[in-house]
C-alpha cells in the first residue's frame, strides 16, 4: 500500500501545482485578474472526472480499479505537456466576432483536460480501495497542501512552462506508484522512463529562452527577439531587452535629446526603462523635465521613499534634486536583482548617492517602519497590465486604497508630499480623477477641513502627477509649480487658487464627507469613488449596470469594458462546458435508472446553495487576502491550502456527527453561514493589524482566518449526502453532485462580479446567505441516521480534495 499512498500524495500535489502555475501562465497570456479561471476549470475538470466514475461503473469494476488509477494517472501526465503547447498556440483577445467565443471555449477545454484525469484518479483512490480512509485522507490532504506551497518553490527555481513539464514528471511518478500498486511492472517501468524524460525536458527548457514559451500574449504575437535576459518567479516573468535609442523631450523651446534606454519587460506588457548611469548625474539631467519629478523638485534636498523602483527613474530624479536619503522599495525580487546586480554595469545603482534598496511590498514596509519622509513617490506602479485590461488586478491595488494612503500619510514629515503619477488618456480621465478622489478622501479621513488646499494635479502628455501634502501648499510651493509648468509645458489640471481646468474633478471637489465621495460610485457611468480595502478595485471604473450608458458615450475607449467582457465570455464558456459535460450526462443517467425517484426541490436547492456558498466564500477570501499578502498567486496558494486541509478535516469529522434531528441536519450549513459572517467582520481589522508583518507572518494570519471557515464548511457536503440517502435518493446522488459541481464552477465568476460591483464583503456575505438558505431547505422525513454509503464517501472525499 506504500506505493498507493505515494501515488495519491503526488497526484494531489501535482493537480494543485498545475492549478497554481496556470495562474502565472494566464498572467502572461491574458491578464492578472484571470487567476480565478484556473480555479474554475480545476473544479470543472475534477468534477467531470469524478462524475464519470459514478456514471460508468462498468469501467471501474472492483478488479479493474488499481489498473484504471494507473491508466488515468498516465493519461494526465501525457495530457499536461500537450495541453501546455496547445494553450500557448491559442491567441486570447476580444474581437466582436463568433471566433472569440470559439477560442475561449477551446482554451478552457484544453486546460481542463489534465484535471479531468486527476478527478478520476482521486475519486477512485478515495472511494474504491480497501485502504483505511483516515490514511487515504491524510495522503490526499498532505499532498494537496504540499502542492500549494511547492508550486511557489518550483516557480522560484524555473520558468512556468518548464514547471508544467516538471509537474508532468511528478504525475508520471504518481502513475508509476499506482502501477506498482496494481502489479503492472511494465507500465511502471514505462512511467519511470517518461518521468526522467520529462524532468530532463524541463531542465533543458529552463536553460534556454527559445524553448516552449508563450508565443501569444495579450492577443499579440511575441517574436522573442533582442532578449538579453529572461526569468520567471512566482509573481511575474521578467525580461530585459537590448538597449535602444529613444527621443526624450527636455523643454518646449529646446530640441529633443536622444537617450539610450534598456527596458525591463514584465509579463509581456509592462515595461520600465533603465538609463545608463556611470556616476555623472548630468547623464540623466533630462529627467528633471518629466512631470513625475515634480514632487522631488518641490521637496528638493529631503528624504524620499520610492514605491516601485522599477528601472530607477524616480530614484534618479531624487538624486538630481539632492535628496540626502533615498529609500527604494521594490516588491519584485527579480527586478531588484536585474538593476542592482545582473545589469549593475549599465544601471549604475551602486553609484547613486544616499540610496538604499529594500525588496518588500511598499505598504507593508512603511507600516513596519517608524521613519517619516519628505516625499513618498510612486510612478505608474501597476505593471501596466492592470490598466490595459482594466480591472481586477489585485497585485498593486493595496497601494491605491484609502487604507493604504492613510499609511502613507502617517509617514510624512510636516509638509511632506505624496506624489503618485497615473495615466491620463484622452478622452477618458478616470485614473487621474480617481487618484484625486483617493487623495481627497485621505485628507478628509485625517480631519483636514479644506482638502483642496493640500492638492495639486499636473499633467504632461498622457501622464498626470498628483501631489498631496499634510499641510496646505505654501505660496512658494505654488509658485514653483506654476513656473515649472510654464517652463516644461505642463498642464495645470488643478492647483489651489486657480480655476479647475479638468471638469471631471468637480464632483470630487464638491464633496464634504467620505459619504459624499462614496456616492460617486454610482453617480455616473464611471466609478470615481475612492477605493478601500473592502473594495480595492482602483482600476475597475465601469460597473455592469453602466455598460449601456458607456456604450452611448461618443469616442469612449471600449477597452474600459474589456474586463467585464472577459468575465462574461469566460462565464458563458464555463456554462456551456458544465451543461454539456456535467449536467446533461448526469441528468440523462438519472432519468434512465429504473430505481431513481424524482429529486426533491429541497435537495436540489441545498446542493446548489452549498456549492455557491463554498466558492463565493473561497473567492472572497482569495481577493481580500491578496491585498494583504501582496500577490494574487500567494493568496491562491494560501487560501487553497487552508481550505483544502481544513475542509477535508471537517468532512472526516462529519462522519461522527449523528443526524437524528432536523436541527442537527441543518446545523453545518447554518454554522457555515455564521462563520462566514464572522470572517467578513474580522478580516479587515485582522489584516490591518498585521499588515506590517513579513510574508510568513501574514501567511500565518491568513491561515488563521481561513481555517475555521474551511473546517465548518467541510461538514456540509457529506451531511447533505447522508440526508439524501436517508430519503432514499441514492439514485439521484450523481445529479445532486453534478448540480453542486456546476454551481461551484460558475460561482467563481459570480464572485468576481459581486466583488467588483459591490464589495468583497458582499461576496462573502452572499456566500453566507447561500449556506443559510441551503440549511433551511434541508428538511427531514425520518429520525433514523445512516452511515455514509460508498457513493456518499466517494462524493464527499472528492469534494474535500
Amino acid at each position: 500500500m506504500f506505493g498507493f499512498f505515494l501515488g495519491l500524495g503526488l497526484m494531489c500535489a501535482s493537480a494543485l501545482m498545475y492549478e497554481i502555475v496556470l495562474t502565472r501562465l494566464l498572467s502572461v497570456i491574458c491578464w492578472y485578474y484571470l487567476a480565478f479561471v484556473s480555479v474554475s476549470m480545476a473544479m470543472f475538470g475534477m468534477t467531470a472526472g469524478a462524475l464519470l466514475v459514478q456514471l460508468r461503473p462498468a469501467l471501474f469494476e472492483a478488479g479493474q480499479v488499481a489498473r484504471r488509477m494507473a491508466q488515468a494517472a498516465f493519461a494526465m501526465a501525457v495530457s499536461m505537456p500537450i495541453a501546455l503547447v496547445i494553450m500557448f498556440a491559442i491567441p486570447l483577445d476580444i474581437s466582436f466576432a463568433l471566433q472569440t467565443l470559439c477560442s475561449f471555449l477551446i482554451f478552457c477545454s484544453v486546460i481542463a483536460v489534465p484535471f479531468f484525469f486527476a478527478g478520476i484518479v482521486v475519486c477512485l483512490s478515495l472511494t474504491r480501495t480497501t485502504a483505511p480512509i483516515g490514511r487515504v485522507y491524510f495522503a490526499d490532504l498532505a499532498g494537496a497542501a504540499a502542492g500549494c506551497f511547492g508550486s511557489l518553490v518550483l516557480m522560484s527555481l524555473i520558468d512556468a512552462p518548464s514547471a508544467v513539464l516538471a509537474i508532468s514528471a511528478l504525475v508520471f511518478l504518481s502513475a508509476s506508484f499506482y502501477a506498482k500498486f496494481a502489479g503492472q511492472p511494465q507500465i511502471r517501468r514505462r512511467c519511470n522512463v517518461w518521468a526522467v524524460v520529462l524532468m530532463v525536458l524541463a531542465g533543458l527548457n529552463a536553460s534556454t529562452i527559445h524553448g516552449i514559451q508563450p508565443i501569444w500574449s495579450k492577443g499579440r504575437l511575441d517574436p522573442r527577439m533582442d532578449i538579453l535576459y529572461e526569468t520567471w518567479n512566482p509573481i511575474s516573468r521578467v525580461r530585459v531587452v537590448a538597449p535602444k535609442m529613444e527621443e526624450e523631450s527636455v523643454a518646449p523651446q529646446s530640441p529633443p535629446v536622444w537617450k539610450e534606454v534598456m527596458y525591463i519587460d514584465i509579463d509581456n506588457d509592462a515595461a520600465t526603462g533603465i538609463y545608463p548611469y556611470h556616476g555623472d548625474l548630468h547623464d540623466v539631467d533630462f529627467l528633471r523635465s518629466q512631470v513625475n519629478s515634480l514632487g522631488a523638485r518641490i521637496r528638493a534636498g529631503g528624504s524620499a521613499a520610492i514605491i516601485g523602483v522599477g528601472g530607477g527613474r524616480d530614484v534618479m530624479s531624487c538624486a538630481l534634486f539632492g535628496f540626502h536619503r533615498i529609500v527604494g522599495i521594490e516588491i519584485n525580487k527579480t527586478i531588484a536583482d536585474v538593476f542592482s546586480r545582473r545589469m549593475a554595469w549599465y544601471s549604475g545603482f551602486d553609484k547613486i548617492p544616499n540610496f538604499e534598496l529594500h525588496v518588500d511590498e511598499g505598504r507593508s514596509y512603511l507600516t513596519r517602519s517608524h521613519e517619516k519622509f519628505d516625499l513618498i513617490e510612486a510612478t505608474v506602479v501597476d505593471t501596466w497590465a492592470a490598466t490595459a485590461a482594466g480591472a481586477m488586478a489585485l497585485t498593486e491595488n493595496s497601494l491605491y486604497s484609502l487604507d493604504g494612503w492613510r499609511v502613507f500619510y502617517d509617514h510624512l514629515k510636516p509638509g511632506g508630499v505624496i506624489a503618485f503619477t497615473r495615466w491620463n488618456h484622452k478622452p477618458d480621465f478616470h485614473e487621474a480623477t480617481r487618484l484625486f478622489s483617493l487623495a481627497y478622501a485621505t485628507l478628509l479621513s485625517e480631519g483636514v477641513q479644506h482638502p483642496g488646499q493640500h492638492l495639486a494635479l499636473i499633467g504632461q502628455l498622457e501622464l498626470a502627477t498628483l501631489l498631496a501634502s499634510n499641510q496646505p501648499f505654501t505660496p512658494q510651493d505654488l509658485e514653483k509649480i506654476r513656473t515649472t509648468a510654464k517652463d516644461f509645458d505642463y498642464q495645470i489640471l488643478y492647483l489651489p487658487g486657480q480655476d479647475v481646468t479638468m471638469l471631471q474633478l468637480d464632483p470630487v471637489l464638491q464633496a464634504h464627507s467620505l459619504q459624499d465621495l462614496a456616492a460617486l460610485r454610482s453617480r455616473n457611468y464611471f466609478d470615481l469613488s475612492p477605493p478601500t480595502d473592502a473594495s480595492p478595485y482602483f482600476f475597475s471604473f465601469v460597473r455592469f449596470h453602466a455598460i449601456p450608458g458607456v456604450l452611448q458615450i461618443p469616442g469612449v475607449n471600449l477597452r474600459a469594458l474589456f474586463p467585464l467582457m472577459y468575465l462574461a465570455i469566460f462565464m458563458f464558456v464555463a456554462l456551456i462546458l458544465v451543461a454539456l459535460t456535467i449536467l446533461w450526462p448526469a441528468r440523462r443517467w438519472t432519468r434512465v435508472r429504473q430505481d431513481s425517484r424524482r429529486a426533491p426541490p429541497g435537495a436540489i436547492l441545498y446542493f446548489i446553495g452549498i456549492g455557491l456558498g463554498f466558492m463565493l466564500g473561497e473567492m472572497g477570501m482569495m481577493q481580500q487576502l491578496s491585498v494583504f499578502l501582496g500577490q494574487p498567486i500567494y493568496s491562491l496558494a494560501v487560501v487553497l491550502a487552508g481550505l483544502i486541509l481544513f475542509a477535508g478535516l471537517g468532512s472526516l469529522a462529519s462522519d461522527r456527527m449523528p443526524l437524528n434531528s432536523a436541527t442537527k441536519s441543518r446545523a453545518p450549513a447554518l454554522f457555515s453561514a455564521v462563520v462566514l459572517v464572522a470572517y467578513s467582520l474580522a478580516v479587515l481589522p485582522a489584516i490591518h493589524a498585521a499588515v506590517g508583518g513579513v510574508l510568513w507572518q501574514r501567511v500565518v494570519v491568513s491561515l488563521g482566518l481561513v481555517a475555521p471557515c474551511g473546517f465548518i464548511m467541510g461538514f456540509c457536503f457529506p451531511v447533505g449526502l447522508r440526508w439524501a440517502s436517508e430519503l432514499g435518493q441514492e439514485g439521484n446522488l450523481p445529479w445532486m453532485w453534478a448540480l453542486n459541481g456546476a454551481a461551484s464552477v460558475l460561482a467563481s465568476f459570480i464572485a468576481v462580479a459581486i466583488s467588483t460591483e459591490t464589495s468583497i464583503r458582499a461576496c462573502v456575505l452572499t456566500g453566507a446567505a447561500c449556506y443559510a438558505l441551503g440549511g433551511l431547505f434541508l428538511t427531514r422525513r425520518s429520525n433514523s441516521s445512516l452511515a455514509p454509503s460508498a457513493t456518499e464517501s466517494e462524493a464527499s472525499a472528492v469534494k474535500a480534495s
